[in-house]
């Protein structure tokens, strides 16, 4: 079986190129999936650094202690 990777810009043909591609016979389309952009990697760490601000603002006014860095850091295996 020879497999085929397609980079798919827009979107929006999706749907009809799944169409299109089921009516061949032989030719099955096994996954479909979208890969992260810089923009939205970007994003998802902005997001992070705003929940641990707020975690840690949050902590400050009710005085929960939050964990140290280096704890988190062995953890998450990060040196």
């Amino acid at each position: 079986m020879t497999q085929m990777i397609l980079n798919i810009e827009n979107p929006d043909i999706i749907p009809s190129l799944r169409k299109v591609l089921g009516q061949l016979k032989g030719v099955s389309v096994v996954q479909t999936s979208r890969t992260k952009t810089a923009k939205s990697e970007k994003e998802e760490i902005l997001q992070d650094i705003r929940e641990a601000y707020t975690e840690v603002l949050e902590a400050q006014k009710t005085g929960k202690e939050l964990p140290r860095l280096e704890d988190l850091l062995k953890e998450y295996e990060v040196e």
